[in-house]
């Protein structure tokens, strides 16, 4: 079972991952691979692959199948995974009992030239892969306690279904673990006004909000996720910016983290503006100098915005490139 992505096949039977893994991968990541066990069952946990290579040594293997691919950047997980986590710091842990750990990336479409764990929707698991995890060639004592062996690995499926081996090594970017622990970066926020409602924002004059949808930029270069958490909550909390006078209306409000280096709270608001959507005059650009768009960060769109595709291409833009740019 797939579909049509960019005219191309995209499988969607993570399974799937793994059977191309054992016939096309893991002969090319494992030198003199010798014997393959699946799913091989060590104490209460069970891994996809353990391998032996010709001099006795015992390899482990995780596969992981990675569908988001945008800006030439494949990232991992596309949602939160504690899995996946949990995985790892096995993987890590049992790197000192003589094993030879790896976690494979198995990515199924697009033209990709690096994989990144994904910090935007998993920091931890980003954090932990870039704590633990060194690019598939490293040259490091077998067994090191701690350390993962990162592969990533590209796939094609034609029309009729069958994988073929494009690319058997993709680089591996770990170096943005960092910023991923740093808890720090922008943020998109999606409010859902059901009716039309009269609101009083902080200095700002009276003025009627229509029904529809809103998106207001922000930043925080510290304790990112606790500042968008608080966003969320509709009550229990002092009305300190713009964006809460605004959010105990919302019928539906939704989060978009966006680590990054640099605040990129102006450049979210203008690629809102060019999107089309209609400034609020004023609202969350109090201390924004930058002149554009209307001095506002929040924008108001018909209909729902995740729903418009040039929206989302502007959201991986910012994610995939501009947020990891130093």
């Amino acid at each position: 079972m797939g579909l049509y992505y960019r005219d191309r096949v995209v499988p969607l039977f993570s399974s799937r991952a793994n059977k191309a893994a054992e016939a096309l991968i893991l002969p090319k990541i494992i030198g003199g691979l010798r014997e393959i066990h699946r799913e091989f069952t060590l104490g209460n946990s069970r891994f996809d692959f353990l391998c032996i290579d010709r001099r006795g040594m015992r390899h482990l293997v995780e596969v992981k199948a990675c569908s988001l691919v945008e800006e030439d950047a494949a990232m991992f997980p596309d949602a939160p995974s504690s899995r996946a986590l949990k995985h790892l710091e096995e993987l890590a842990a049992l790197g000192s009992e003589g094993f030879i750990c790896h976690i494979l990336f198995v990515i199924v479409h697009g033209s990709p030239r690096v994989f990144i764990p994904n910090l935007h929707t998993d920091p931890d698991f980003a954090a932990a892969l870039s704590r633990y995890g060194v690019p598939a060639g490293w040259a490091g004592p077998a067994g090191e306690a701690g350390k993962v062996r990162v592969h990533g690995a590209l796939l094609r499926c034609d029309r009729e279904g069958e994988a073929l081996l494009a690319a058997a090594s993709v680089p591996v970017d770990l170096s943005h673990g960092d910023l991923a622990a740093a808890n720090r970066g922008s943020y998109l926020i999606l409010l859902k006004l059901p009716r039309e409602t009269e609101i009083t924002a902080g200095a700002l004059a009276a003025r009627r909000y229509e029904p529809g949808w809103y998106v207001y930029a922000g930043s925080a270069q510290r304790n990112l996720s606790s500042r968008i958490n608080r966003h969320l909550r509709k009550t229990r909390k002092q009305r300190h910016w713009h964006i809460d006078y605004l959010t105990p209306h919302a019928e539906a409000i939704k989060a978009l983290p966006i680590f990054s280096y640099r605040n990129l709270e102006c450049s979210l608001a203008k690629a809102l503006a060019d999107l089309g959507g209609r400034a609020v005059p004023g609202f969350g650009a109090s201390d924004c100098h930058c002149g554009r768009h209307g001095r506002s960060h929040l924008f108001f769109f018909a209909g729902y915005p995740l729903g418009d595709r040039a929206f989302v291409e502007m959201l991986f833009r910012f994610r995939h490139l501009e947020g990891l740019r130093r």
